[in-house]
């Protein structure tokens, strides 16, 4: 029997978690001493110099090493074991260099509880009685990391890999099923341009890791760039890479990045599916992020044969398929079945309670208390359905619905037209339009929204601005969607040149009006395609990423004069002729206004501004870009950019719409 140390209830020695605390038990029998790290100064074999120890289990030490090549002192990790040779017990280091300061080394105690709800089953022992508390060896390499880096901006899909040679998946197949110690010299045979083999036999483990990382081309996997025996142990080398284990997110990840990153994930895992392997070990312990976003896969360990069944596999409570609890054929649906739970874990950030798979315990508890889209509820269920036969039948074809998820972008809006402190009328106009048709035969969405300014008194502002949302409104509304999808940025365009026409018809109908006229900026979104329209100074913005983007040029005399070189971009806030533009609508009574046009493919967190240039006379970008970062709501935002304006002097009429991507 097992007592819980937490808790002291009594449990089966077979038992691997308390029932009544949920605590991880050791084992009955005693905790093996561990291997006795070797001191800081030591130098070894290819003039590797240990620094630190990072992380110790009880059969493998990590360290971070340095090594001088040309005058420079390059930085790695070493990971350690005993070699395969003939021992007798002890785990000292047969005749390693030892340097003049060779005090024992400790580990500090590690910040994550090894037992907690990441936590490997293999892992899941307590440190022997005496002994200095101890990491998991794959939490070593995100040791340094200061944070979790963002998920990947650009579309992953466009990263698949090849699919791999028949004599590739031979290979690959071949060597990790092999038993690793004489696959450095095979290696060496088969790739001759690539592969050079490594400093004497690495043992069954590091053999076969060594081989797979001469082999494996995926830039996903953390990779050995080398292996050599130094008297009676064998080390692998490392690049020091900054990781950051997903073990580390305590707190549940927003869907886009916990998609985002469940992408790459499945594209690691496709690209070793197809060469005939499975990777075994998908837990968030052994997946972590590079400091530039991308998700790595830090452990090679427990790559196997597609359908081999390991004579000694890993159970990561959690995350391993019920099949390899209940020793049944095992195929590439197992990854599948990680994959999902890993994903259940970045959006609850909680395990899925499976202590033992060896039969059905019925379905997953999502809702309470986690709330998730219903689409994703349905792909995670699927992939971790009980039987290989329901759930995805590889992780390509997860990963597709999860891509087509992501890609799904919805928009929220607020708007705020004011009078400002100075002027009597307003004369600026705006219009939301957001139109939504959910349906399994002819879905469809569209929205429009348009800023305009009006000028030249008299009544003449507010009608022209008031006519030109109406035309461009009542154009957009009368192209079939099909048409508007093909080419939106075309369209919107047109329809500021329809409001330029109208806005003259009008002038010529009424004398009293002349030399009416209106600027305006307009979006056309069919997510996620979206134009930005604009005639005069009225500006478009562009939030993405961290930056601020002004997607409009202002068609005004001192944006020339900054084109030239005259002035600069800061003299051209204060130019006595900042208000004079050169493109209007209704300025010209021949020939189109002038309207231009971009186009962007929108993305989850990306967020859009239009405004009329009272906005910009007062409020500088960098505070724009504040306001927009700070708020969740687009109406809140902005509301606080035309008070913002406000308190800048307000000499104009200030119009502003917020649009949020989500």
């Amino acid at each position: 029997m097992i007592t819980c140390p937490q808790c002291g209830q009594a449990a089966a020695d077979s038992e691997k978690f308390c029932a009544r605390c949920g605590q991880g038990l050791a084992p009955a029998t005693p905790s093996p001493a561990g291997l006795r790290p070797i001191p800081a100064g030591t130098v070894l074999k290819g003039g590797f110099e240990i620094v630190e120890l990072i992380a110790q289990t009880s059969d493998e030490n990590r360290y971070r090493a340095t090594r001088k090549r040309d005058g420079k002192a390059e930085s790695f990790q070493l990971r350690e074991r005993l070699g395969p040779g003939p021992r007798d017990g002890a785990s000292e280091p047969a005749q390693l260099p030892i340097a003049a300061s060779a005090a024992p080394q400790t580990v500090p105690a590690p910040q994550d509880d090894p037992n907690g709800p990441h936590a490997k089953t293999a892992e899941l022992k307590m440190p022997p009685q005496g002994a200095a508390p101890v990491a998991a060896a794959d939490q070593a390499a995100d040791a340094a990391a200061a944070g979790l880096a963002a998920a990947d901006e650009q579309s992953p899909a466009a990263e698949q890999p090849e699919p791999a040679a028949a004599n590739d998946r031979a290979d690959t197949a071949a060597i990790a099923s092999g038993n690793g110690a004489a696959t450095g010299t095979a290696l060496a045979a088969a790739f001759p341009d690539r592969v050079e083999a490594p400093s004497g036999d690495l043992g069954d483990l590091f053999g076969r890791v060594m081989s797979l990382s001469l082999t494996v081309t995926y830039n996903t996997f953390v990779k050995a760039l080398e292996g050599f025996a130094n008297g009676d142990r064998v080390y692998l080398v490392y690049p020091d890479e900054k990781l950051t284990a997903l073990s580390r997110h305590r707190n549940p990840m927003r869907e886009y990045d916990a998609i985002g990153a469940a992408v790459q994930v499945c594209q690691a895992i496709g690209y070793m599916n197809r060469r005939g392997l499975r990777l075994n070990d998908i837990c968030p312990e052994s997946i972590a992020y590079a400091s530039d976003g991308r998700i790595r896969i830090t452990s090679l360990d427990s790559v196997s044969n597609d359908l081999e069944i390991q004579s000694d596999p890993i159970f990561n409570d959690g995350y391993t398929a019920p099949e390899i609890y209940r020793g049944k054929a095992v195929d590439k649906r197992a990854d599948v079945f990680s994959a999902g739970c890993l994903l259940y874990t970045m959006l609850t950030s909680e395990r899925i309670a499976s202590e033992s798979w060896r039969e059905e315990a019925g379905p997953v508890s999502f809702y309470p208390p986690h709330v998730m889209s219903p689409a994703l509820e349905q792909v995670i269920r699927r992939a971790i359905a009980f039987r290989k036969e329901d759930r995805w039948r590889n992780a390509d074809a997860m990963k597709a619905e999860l891509v087509r998820l992501n890609s799904v972008v919805r928009l929220r809006s607020g708007g705020l037209t004011d009078v400002g402190m100075v002027r009597e009328l307003n004369e600026d106009s705006l219009m939301i339009v957001e139109y939504s048709r959910d349906s399994q035969v002819e879905a469809a969405e569209s929205y429009l929204y348009v800023v305009s300014d009006g000028m030249g008194g008299a009544e003449a502002g507010e009608m022209a601005s008031a006519i030109a949302v109406a035309t461009i409104r009542e154009y957009i509304g009368a192209k079939p969607a099909i048409e508007l999808r093909a080419d939106p940025g075309a369209h919107l365009q047109a329809a500021l040149e329809a409001a330029n026409r109208k806005i003259l018809d009008y002038a010529a109908e009424h004398p009293q009006s002349k030399g009416m006229g209106a600027t305006g900026v307009a979006i056309l979104a069919l997510p996620p395609q979206a134009a930005v329209a604009w005639v005069g100074d009225s500006r478009g913005y562009l939030y993405a990423s961290g930056e601020l983007l002004q997607v409009t040029k202002d068609h005004s005399l001192v944006q020339r004069l900054v084109e030239i070189g005259q002035i600069t971009p800061e003299e051209a806030r204060y130019h006595e002729h900042k208000n004079v533009i050169t493109r209007s609508l209704g300025a010209r009574q021949q020939g189109p206004a002038g309207a231009e046009v971009v186009t962007l493919k929108l993305k989850r967190g990306d967020r859009l501004i239009l405004c009329s240039d009272g906005l910009t006379a007062h409020v500088e970008d960098r505070e724009i870009m504040e306001v927009i970062a700070r708020h969740r709501d687009p109406l809140e935002a902005a509301r606080e950019l035309v008070v913002a304006a406000n308190a800048g002097g307000g000499t104009d009429n200030i119009s502003v719409i917020a649009v949020f991507a989500e």
